[in-house]
């Protein structure tokens, strides 16, 4: 029997899409529904005003009814007019959540499907043994980053200059659609305001407004934008690389070492990460690749070794 690993995210899809069809949809159409008879019976209460306006000779009823409802008309109104921005903010969230659902699991599903693809070949490599090396035998192989992810979380990728390692697509959707959930509370939120305040917008007034719709979000979506960019540069044409806001000249790179490490979480569980580190000819090290996909770090290891030119260590790594 097979057994059912994370790594088949198509089970995973279940939840989201059932929790959807079956609990958010009826929920939405009820109302909806709702929604349309109070906005219909508002409607009826405007032309059954316009109609008694235009009376000749109004009733007392009729003048009762007038006043009764030029009190009721404006109130309704607007409370229709606020609960269609609601539903536009509402809207807007589930079109983020369409497009962070979409794009994770999209992500996912494409990345472990050109991993298995058959088109790939096997890539024969031979590590050094960095026990017969002055630097490699004085290396320390205690892991460079305490923590890390059990999924593909970085990617080494090609560019017009030579190479970058940045953040996977799986993580860049996730910080779109917090800063995107976001800008859509925001943007209406202040839509809203305009709208219905007749006093001008202050700034005191801006930030309260701003911090207490999406701003939060927005800033932390930006915040990950940022912090999900390329970590990582590979100038083949310069021949450097730039990592830790350090430029190091390719004659400096010396080895390449690989090691794995256990990751002790509390919610998600525990792990092994792996990590690709550089090793300088002064036997400094820095950090190039640290995510929990093995086969596409060895990889992108192989490519980065090929790219310098240098031997790659490994401690137990297969």
């Amino acid at each position: 029997m097979k057994k059912v690993s994370f790594g088949s995210t198509w089970l995973f899809t279940i939840i989201p899409i059932g929790i959807f069809v079956f609990v958010v949809i009826p929920q939405l159409q009820n109302t909806y529904s709702s929604f349309q008879h109070r906005k219909t019976a508002m409607q009826q209460s405007v032309r059954e005003l316009d109609s008694l306006k235009q009376l000749p000779n109004p009733t007392r009823k009729d003048l009762n009814t007038i006043k009764r409802l030029e009190i009721t008309v404006p109130i309704h109104q607007l409370g229709i007019k606020k609960e269609q921005y609601t539903y536009y903010k509402t809207g807007g969230m589930l079109a983020v959540l369409a497009f962070m659902f979409t794009g994770m699991f999209g992500a996912s599903y494409w990345a472990q499907k050109k991993k298995k693809s058959p088109k790939n070949k096997q890539i024969e490599f031979t590590f050094d043994d960095y026990t017969t090396d002055a630097i490699g035998q004085h290396l320390s192989w205690n892991a460079m980053k305490s923590s890390g992810s059990n999924f593909l979380s970085e990617r080494l990728r090609k560019t017009a200059f030579g190479y970058k390692i940045t953040s996977s697509s799986y993580l860049k959707f996730v910080a779109w659609s917090f800063f995107l959930m976001g800008l859509n509370y925001v943007v209406w939120s202040f839509i809203a305001f305009f709208d219905f305040s007749k006093e001008p917008l202050t700034f005191m007034e801006g930030g309260k407004l701003f911090f207490t719709s999406g701003g939060p979000f927005l800033l932390v979506g930006a915040f990950l934008l940022v912090s999900f960019g390329a970590k990582v540069y590979v100038n083949t044409k310069k021949r450097k690389i730039i990592v830790e806001n350090k430029v190091i000249p390719f004659q400096q790179a010396y080895a390449l070492q690989v090691l794995s490490k256990f990751v002790e979480g509390n919610t998600s569980g525990s792990y092994y990460c792996y990590e690709v580190n550089l090793v300088t000819q002064q036997g400094e090290r820095y950090n190039l690749l640290n995510h929990g996909d093995k086969e596409y770090l060895l990889s992108d290891m192989v490519t980065i070794s090929r790219c310098l030119k240098v031997p790659v260590w490994n401690n137990g790594v297969t």
